[in-house]
């Protein structure tokens, strides 16, 4: 059965407890330290994800740090003042439970998924691991190695090179054009002194989240974030705003060839709005209706017709200025043909609307979508994070269907007049090495 929810935000608790607020079913307080509680209650299901947000990334480091961010997710993993390299690890795997990490442009998370009765000594294992961590010089020079290894194989991957390629053409004032995993002579000029000052000046409370969804008691992990989190302390830090880049007037194009290639790899981007612009929110429904699965417009236009062997894109979001992407794969001899058909596809919009059907149809297809996807404990406390650290705006998620439901075709066919020109794109090509 196909049904529409719009997720009215009303705030049905306003109330303040414990100088928290109580939005739907979702409690957010931010602590006498400055670390930021957000719990959910779940009854239908026996899982928790319990996570743990920074405003740290790619794009905040100097140019000596360049990778920075990335490399204290590894060494956050290597022991702590209270436990030893590996035991927490063993630990919540032993549990039936998952622990994993992840570093971007914008944002870093620490995670675990587990069974409901063992959320308490999960906190506590992410209060280990995102505070008091040994930072030691010995596992620098361990661990500088493992990451070294992963650039090499980040850097022997063609697709890598396009995408870094692509961020270094399209980004010229951000540090959206450094690749996240940063660069082989900041990498190895990595020392502890510059560990740890990068870690007490950016992991502090002020700049942390604690997000914690599932069968839990409110109140009991509240007082447990209390006892943990709340009893950190560091300087007070809030991620700088990131410059927005100037507007696109040209074309910016680039081929690459490399021999194991045997394909055509093709990224193609215009600028967009960032995450906070409700226009981001256009570009989501957008995205929906140019690639989103078999119905969408470039799957039948171009899939359907045997003109590529995969078509993506979509919005590509940043706290900064992000990018709507296009990416597909095809024969050499059909790469232009394909260009040509996109903007076909766009020109067309442009000069005669979106179909109202496709807007109507592209908005239900999200709404449905986020319903699935919220069953899944992970990605209802990832959603909540995201916003809270990126977005900087927790109604980002409390409010995204509504938001979505909100878009028109009016505002879809200014999105594309507005952003979509013939000569302010950035385009990469990853071609075989011979011609």
């Amino acid at each position: 059965m196909k049904f529409k929810i719009i997720f009215t935000v009303v705030i049905i608790m306003a109330t303040l407890t414990h100088a928290g607020q109580i939005i739907k079913n979702i409690y957010l307080e931010k602590l006498d330290n400055g670390v930021t509680a957000i719990i959910k209650e779940r009854k239908d299901t026996q899982a928790v994800a319990i996570q743990v947000w920074f405003g740290v990334g790619s794009v905040f480091e100097k140019d000596n740090e360049r990778g920075l961010s990335h490399f204290l997710e590894h060494m956050l993993f290597n022991g702590t003042k209270y436990t030893k390299p590996g035991e927490i690890e063993f630990e919540i795997e032993k549990k039936g439970g998952s622990i994993n990490a992840a570093t971007s442009t914008d944002f870093t998370y620490y995670h675990i998924e587990i069974a409901a009765p063992f959320w308490e000594e999960s906190l506590q294992y992410l209060y280990y691991m995102t505070t008091a961590p040994t930072l030691s010089e010995d596992m620098i020079k361990k661990e500088k190695p493992i990451v070294l290894e992963e650039l090499n194989r980040h850097l022997d991957n063609p697709k890598s090179l396009l995408w870094d390629t692509y961020n270094k053409l399209a980004y010229k004032v951000s540090n959206y054009k450094h690749p996240v995993i940063g660069y082989r002579e900041t990498i190895q000029k990595f020392n502890q002194e510059l560990v740890r000052n990068y870690f007490y000046s950016h992991y502090v409370p002020s700049n942390t989240y604690v997000v914690v969804v599932g069968n839990i008691d409110r109140d009991s992990v509240l007082k447990k974030i209390k006892e943990t989190f709340g009893t950190a302390k560091g300087k007070h830090y809030r991620p700088p705003k990131v410059p927005l880049e100037p507007p696109q007037k040209e074309i910016r194009k680039k081929i690459i060839r490399k021999p194991q290639v045997t394909r055509a790899y093709v990224a193609i981007g215009w600028q967009a709005p960032p995450i906070s612009d409700k226009e981001s929110f256009t570009a989501n429904v957008l995205e929906e209706i140019f690639t989103g699965g078999r119905t969408s417009v470039l799957y039948q236009k171009l899939r359907e017709k045997g003109l590529v062997q995969a078509i993506y894109g979509g919005y590509l979001s940043h706290r900064g200025t992000s990018q709507f992407l296009f990416y597909f794969v095809t024969d050499v001899d059909k790469i232009e043909k394909v260009k040509n058909e996109l903007f076909k596809v766009i020109k067309d919009f442009k000069e005669n609307g979106v179909p109202e059907d496709l807007v109507k149809d592209a908005k239900k297809k999200i709404i449905n979508s986020e319903i699935f996807a919220r069953e899944e404990v992970t990605h209802d406390a990832e959603a909540l994070g995201y916003a809270a650290s990126v977005a900087e705006d927790i109604y980002y998620d409390i409010k995204y269907t509504e938001n979505i439901e909100k878009v028109s075709k009016k505002d879809i066919d200014e999105y594309i007049k507005k952003y979509f020109g013939e000569n302010n794109y950035t385009e990469v090509q990853l071609l075989p090495e011979s011609p």
